[in-house]
């Protein structure tokens, strides 16, 4: 097993300046609308979008060595956010399935018969929340929630 996987380096006396630990970053995260659903997988989380980690010294002899995160700058910010919206898995890529599902249901209620079709659903549905959205969505939401009024489509 590796013990040092992140490549952190050598261990300093203390945290520097400019640096948050796990909790404080986690704390952070939650002020800035970035939710993540598991606090021991936030190394792993900074490892995927580059947030520079350091490891410093423990008090005692038990438990892991402790590690601080550089506070990431306001674009970081931003990139992190985009990502995990483009994410089906993550918390606010759920958010935004959500938002497209309740667009869709309501371009479909409100067009007439043999006027839409899922395309230009998941092409209007696009157009109003600036994020992709495909048909094979389109369908399987009208499937599951408008099954019967089907023929309404082209």
């Amino acid at each position: 097993m590796d013990k040092d996987p992140y490549k952190l380096g050598k261990t300093r006396e203390k945290k520097p300046e400019g640096y948050l630990s796990s909790e404080e970053l986690f704390d952070f995260f939650e002020k800035k609308k970035i939710f993540i659903k598991r606090k021991d997988n936030l190394p792993r989380f900074c490892e995927q979008h580059n947030i520079q980690m350091i490891k410093f010294k423990r008090e005692g002899s038990g438990g892991t060595t402790p590690t601080a995160y550089r506070i990431p700058s306001d674009t970081k910010i931003n990139q992190i956010k985009q990502k995990l919206t483009l994410n089906n898995n993550s918390i606010l890529g759920l958010e935004l399935i959500k938002k497209k599902e309740n667009k869709i249901l309501q371009i479909f209620d409100e067009a007439k018969n043999q006027q839409e079709s899922k395309s230009s659903i998941a092409d209007k549905v696009s157009e109003v929340l600036g994020v992709p959205c495909n048909r094979k969505l389109v369908r399987r939401v009208l499937n599951e929630k408008r099954s019967t009024k089907l023929d309404k489509l082209k």
